[in-house]
């Protein structure tokens, strides 16, 4: 079974991912190119960044955000080499935005696959991948991985241990753990594929990928619950 078939069972229930902190409906953000808002945000800078994001948050009276899986960010990534020199310019991630040290809880039972630091401005500072089990879909493949960017690095968790559903086992990270984004959790599934092919720490696609998006990076809407 592939992990979109999974997700249509009725035995996919996720658990929260930020437990019961999440408390009425989000901001949705929109760092799309075709806003212009996103040329004054001062990605790159922590501080100012953060100070930015939240402020917008206040003022739409929400405690916390979402900006979209598939969204284009030419212009939010036009300072970072690392994806706009490549045109890996589409968000192949959920994130939700909540503030410095809010606690992570795994959706689903895994594994912890890998961890570690990605350093680097507009990288995804600390992450850690879970191991999920899916069954065998149609080219045999048993596993599907989720990725949670922006961690803080002291992790308490390391490689090969079990995690159970609704387990705490992360926080969000800041300035170099965030790779000086603002604050917030940047969630992705990997298909096994997409591992084989050394893309886990592709948070950003080209326009070309977008056709077969679903056999690397499918979506993640259906392991995010907020309560």
């Amino acid at each position: 079974m592939s992990y979109l078939l999974l997700t249509r069972s009725e035995d996919f229930r996720p658990a929260p991912l930020f437990g019961e902190l999440l408390k009425g409906d989000p901001h949705i953000f929109d760092f799309s190119s075709g806003n212009p808002k996103v040329y004054e945000y001062a990605s790159g800078d922590f501080d100012r960044f953060q100070a930015q994001v939240f402020a917008e948050l206040a003022a739409a009276n929400k405690s916390w955000g979402l900006s979209h899986y598939l969204e284009e960010r030419a212009a939010l990534l036009r300072l970072f080499p690392q994806m706009a020199e490549e045109g890996r310019v589409i968000h192949a991630g959920l994130d939700v935005i909540v503030p410095k040290g809010a606690q992570l809880f795994a959706p689903l039972s895994g594994t912890v696959h890998t961890l570690g630091l990605d350093e680097g401005i507009g990288n995804y500072g600390g992450y850690i991948v879970l191991l999920h089990a899916a069954g065998i879909d149609h080219e045999g493949e048993t596993d599907f991985y989720s990725l949670y960017g922006h961690l803080n690095t002291h992790f308490s968790v390391e490689e090969r241990q079990p995690v159970e559903r609704a387990e705490p086992f992360a926080i969000t990270g800041s300035h170099g753990d965030s790779g000086q984004w603002f604050t917030h959790t940047h969630l992705q599934i990997h298909t096994q594929r997409s591992v084989n092919e050394g893309r886990l720490l592709q948070g950003y696609i080209s326009q070309a990928t977008i056709e077969g998006v679903d056999d690397l990076f499918p979506t993640p809407y259906p392991l995010f619950r907020a309560d």
